[in-house]
């Protein structure tokens, strides 16, 4: 009786210790941070898609901070796998839309050209 009490309470602790110990995502949010800023740098206002992305990139960011104040570690990291994965969709996203206008102004002039030496 003895044995299944201590081999209860042993077990106990062992599943405490694993729910509170989940590590801090620091590199997870150094990470969700750098994508929102190189997002961000890019400038991807100018495109609605990319500009939807980075805004959900940083809500999730937002929340992610909020869940690591109230120890909740693993869900926060997930928050911020989810956040650099926006933040890189919206940069390129933007980056695509930078290279389609680049792709069309060079077709305009190409078609221009062929228009002048007609």
């Amino acid at each position: 009786m003895q044995t299944r009490l201590v081999g209860a309470v042993g077990l106990l602790l062992v599943a405490l210790w694993g729910c509170g110990s989940y590590p801090v995502p620091v590199d997870g949010l150094a990470a969700a941070q750098g994508s929102i800023r190189a997002a961000q740098e890019v400038g991807t206002t100018s495109d609605p898609r990319a500009a939807l992305h980075l805004k959900l990139a940083q809500e999730q960011l937002d929340e992610a901070k909020k869940l690591m104040a109230d120890k909740e570690n693993k869900r926060a990291e997930a928050l911020l796998l989810r956040a650099s994965a926006d933040a890189e969709l919206a940069l390129a996203l933007s980056r695509e839309a930078t290279m389609r206008a680049k792709a069309k102004a060079v077709q305009e002039e190409l078609a221009a050209a062929k228009k002048g030496a007609q």
